[in-house]
């Protein structure tokens, strides 16, 4: 059951910004926008479970919109890759399929190690430097000995995503960033335990040490293993769980 708490005010995002003694203009945000980020901030963060069906009358009354402006933002979120629709069965969240994980995390390796290839010879002392940065942060969080999955994921993709910013190729960045919202999703419903373990920061660790030496072959390699072995966590946790259900007595199953 989904977690996720509308507004419920209907009301449209307006933001004024005072300077001094001056109010700047009131920036205005689209109803419909503001619901997209409403429902794309609840999906990736585990505010939905996978699989769980999205309720459209419960959900537009809990966020105080209309039918029509909760299916625009819907619409949108298919296209993202985080819901799906399907005739006489409404919209539901995307329930990851082992052949989706392997599709996702295909076009990662192929994406990404292209990416750092590239990178080797075009990226700056301040990108490897911003590089560094979150490697440091990610063994700071690993030192406080407590699992914080969130921080971790977000400080594991920014990492990925200054090495395609490092390429300088918009169109590359832009493949990237729309493949975050599925990855997004995929860690939240597995919460994946590598994202803690010390062998992962040390790859990344690895790949700056290899971008800062200029070989490029070893940063693909390394990179490539690192994705390598996320997806089979992935893949042997969604196997397990459906092991799980096959293995329980037909009267307890749903």
């Amino acid at each position: 059951m989904s977690t996720f708490i509308g507004a419920g005010d209907g009301s449209c995002g307006v933001v004024g910004v005072t300077i001094g003694s001056e109010l700047l203009p009131a920036t205005y945000i689209p109803l419909r926008d503001e619901v997209l980020a409403r429902l794309r901030q609840a999906l990736i963060g585990g505010g939905f479970t996978a699989g769980e069906r999205i309720r459209e009358t419960d959900l537009s009354t809990r966020l105080g919109v209309s039918r029509g402006t909760l299916r625009e933002a819907l619409r949108q979120l298919e296209q993202e890759g985080l819901v799906v629709t399907a005739p006489h069965r409404g919209t539901t969240v995307v329930n990851p399929s082992l052949d989706e994980i392997r599709d996702i995390y295909g076009l990662r390796v192929a994406l990404e190690g292209y990416a750092v290839e590239q990178a080797t010879t075009l990226i700056t002392a301040d990108e490897l430097e911003a590089l560094q940065a979150v490697v440091d942060d990610l063994n700071a969080l690993a030192a406080t000995g407590r699992i914080q999955f969130a921080p971790r994921l977000g400080l594991d993709l920014h990492f990925h995503e200054l090495l395609c910013e490092a390429t300088r190729n918009p169109r590359l960045l832009r493949t990237w960033t729309e493949l975050c919202g599925p990855l997004r999703l995929l860690f939240s419903a597995f919460h994946e335990p590598f994202l803690d373990s010390v062998e992962v920061i040390d790859q990344h660790q690895q790949v700056i040490d290899a971008l800062r030496a200029g070989d490029a072959g070893a940063a693909r390699t390394i990179l490539c293993e690192h994705l390598t072995v996320s997806r089979d966590h992935m893949l042997e946790t969604l196997r397990a769980r459906e092991g799980d259900a096959d293995a329980k007595p037909a009267a307890l199953r749903p």
